[in-house]
């Protein structure tokens, strides 16, 4: 068999390397257009989870890196002025120029075919290859030459950065957030030798237009840049290396394969390099592609469980750095957070890290959080007494208190006839609220209407309704909410405004409009009629879900201009796999750009993620609906998980 792979990138000498190892007899040839000493870039990060599959899959090679590595635990965050420390990270660096040397040096030694300087440009030149390798890059002509077969998704985002190296030698992933007066710059540093390090600045464009980088060459750059950080460079330089202003693309593609061609590493998938995982996307894949190429007798075959088996664990890191790179894209509404609260935004940004994982790896900064949400609350603790975790710490949702931050989503109960609800809803959100659920929510009913749609349109449905609401309350502390649909066909603004009329005399506490899929129009309507049908004292506000068109900032704003003091978030109707709480990043901007109180919605969260963006004020509350479905006694058990009884707690 010969295997042509068109790039000698870390992707194409590592899957040299593991193919000739794996089938010695095979021919393995790797084309790549420059010489063998160059190479882009500075330093590369590899995780201790990674170095665990390299040393899995070729010994040989793991000891070559792993000899060269500058490592560290600790991420290092400087911020207006305050200095912070986060530990239990474990991370690697390695000049990339080192890799690449390792990687050539592996593949000779095997018998790999290294032809540098020899690029393909087409095809047609390596027709008689059984399989065709694609790892050309992020600019991948493979990919833009098959693009009917692979269907290519390329998303351009908007920040500016810029990939520098510096002498200073940093002892941790350093993070500086430095404000100018031309915006806010972001720099992400680490050391990758003694001597060395990466410096990558990243902006908004609206600043780096401000800062005159627009038409700037290199040396300009690096002029302009060493002015900004004088004092963090300490005297030292920056170096420029292909240092050109760049904007981030994120690449995704339908297909993977195409015939006998195959993409790997950045022209199948990139991840934002704010979480330091493409090259370890790139070799990983090498091993995936390995290991299929290896079980399977056809490469057809081969492709086919190749990507079966990677695109999950790729789509799973995409969804996590797609979060990570929107933290920074907006990193300006988080600056003026508490510090500490800033801190433990930026190391859950990912929504990978969950406040459980927090307090091991940093428990210092974690409590600290937990004594920020508990003072925002206005809790008084004993000097000796823990704060509460933070679903269980009080929150005042624009005017209306919670005894804690878990609600029910809305979830559909089941028929009722007429539109009036049964002993089935009473019992149904009554064993929700009785089981600690701070608040919790209707299933979207109909504004008008006398099917088995449960609705709030005439007086009958009302004095149901208000069964319930009374059950609740007498039962417990919990709240309790009307979500109303909007856009139903029929029904016109005045039967909202009713429909809020009835909502109210049934003792709602919170009013939502559910959006669905219905234009921005419509919405604006519903909330100009209801508001004044709805007490000012209760809050009022609008579901939405993830990717509709009414899911906007700017949309969102308008509704507040309206009277609307609270969004919902609800998911999507598609979801990236391994996705967690994936309506999080819109819920932050919502939140935290706008001021509104927000609830995010989600399926099944565990408690240790539901922690999670509520330390990090991604949301105010967090709505579940299969968790506390399927167990009413989600709350309590948490609650005895987390080792949580007012005045019994415990710190494990």
């Amino acid at each position: 068999m010969h295997t042509v792979c068109i790039g000698g990138g870390p992707a194409g000498l590592y899957l040299g390397v593991l193919l000739k190892l794996a089938q010695p007899r095979q021919r393995v040839t790797v084309h790549e257009r420059n010489r063998p000493d160059d190479t882009f870039g500075f330093g590369v990060v590899f995780s201790d989870a990674t170095l665990g599959n390299l040393a899995d899959a070729d010994p040989v090679t793991h000891a070559a890196i792993t000899s060269r590595f500058a490592r560290w635990d600790d991420i290092e965050t400087h911020v207006r002025g305050h200095v912070f420390t986060s530990t239990g990270h474990g991370f690697c660096g390695l000049e990339r120029k080192a890799l690449l040397l390792i990687l050539q040096d592996r593949a000779r030694e095997l018998g790999v075919e290294l032809c540098f300087e020899q690029p393909v440009t087409s095809l047609d030149q390596v027709a008689g290859a059984d399989l065709v390798v694609a790892c050309d890059g992020v600019g991948s002509w493979v990919r833009d030459a098959l693009a009917a077969q692979f269907e290519p998704d390329v998303d351009v985002r908007p920040n500016k950065f810029v990939w520098l190296g510096t002498t200073v030698p940093y002892g941790a992933f350093t993070f500086i957030f430095k404000e100018t007066a031309h915006g806010l710059f972001r720099v992400h540093a680490y050391r990758y030798c003694e001597t060395g390090s990466t410096f990558i600045v990243e902006c908004t464009p609206a600043t780096w237009a401000a800062a005159g980088f627009d038409g700037a060459d290199e040396d300009r750059t690096i002029a302009i840049l060493e002015d900004i950080f004088a004092a963090e460079l300490g005297g030292h330089r920056l170096i420029k290396n292909r240092s050109i202003w760049r904007n981030f693309p994120t690449v995704r593609n339908k297909r993977w394969r195409a015939g006998n061609v195959v993409l790997m590493g950045d022209a199948a998938h990139t991840a934002h390099f704010s979480i330091g995982s493409g090259t370890k996307l790139a070799m990983e894949d090498a091993i995936a592609l390995r290991d299929a190429l290896v079980a399977e007798r056809d490469v057809a075959t081969a492709l086919a469980a190749y990507e079966m088996r990677r695109r999950p664990e790729v789509e799973a890191l995409q969804a996590a750095a797609q979060a990570s790179l929107e933290w920074f894209e907006g990193t300006e509404r988080y600056v003026g957070l508490p510090p500490a609260q800033f801190g433990y935004s930026l190391m859950t940004r990912s929504l990978r890290v969950s406040h459980a994982s927090m307090l091991r790896r940093d428990p210092v900064l974690a409590r600290a959080v937990e004594r920020v949400l508990a003072e925002r609350a206005r809790l008084e603790l004993d000097a000796d007494e823990a704060p509460p975790p933070p679903m269980f710490t009080p929150v005042e949702l624009a005017g209306l208190t919670l005894v804690n931050r878990i609600a029910l989503a809305p979830w559909p109960v089941g028929e009722a006839e007429g539109g009036v609800v049964g002993d089935g809803h009473l019992v149904f959100l009554g064993a929700r609220a009785t089981g600690g659920a701070g608040l919790v929510l209707t299933e979207p009913v109909a504004a008008s209407g006398a099917g088995e749609v449960p609705a709030i349109g005439t007086d009958e449905q009302a004095v149901a309704w208000r069964r319930v609401v009374e059950f609740v309350h007498a039962r417990s502390p919990a709240k309790i909410g009307a979500v109303v649909r909007v856009g139903d066909a029929g029904v016109e603004p005045p039967a909202l405004a009713e429909a809020a009329r009835r909502a109210a005399f049934a003792g709602f506490d919170l009013l939502l409009l559910d959006a669905g899929g219905t234009g921005d129009d419509v919405v604006d309507g519903a909330l100009a009629a209801v508001r004044p049908a709805w007490p000012s004292e209760r809050p009022l506000g609008v579901r939405v879900r993830r990717g509709d068109s009414t899911t906007t900032v700017a949309q969102a704003a308008a509704w507040r201009a309206l009277g609307a003091r609270v969004i919902a978030v609800a998911p999507g109707s598609t979801r990236a796999s391994g996705a967690r709480l994936d309506a999080a990043p819109l819920a932050d901007r919502l939140r935290n750009e706008l001021g509104v109180a927000v609830i995010l919605e989600d399926a099944a969260p565990t408690p240790a993620d539901v922690d999670a963006v509520i330390a990090a004020g991604r949301c105010d509350v967090v709505a579940l609906g299969r968790a506390l479905v399927t167990d009413p006694g989600f709350v309590g058990r948490a609650a005895e998980a987390a080792g949580w009884r007012r005045g019994e707690q415990t710190d494990d």
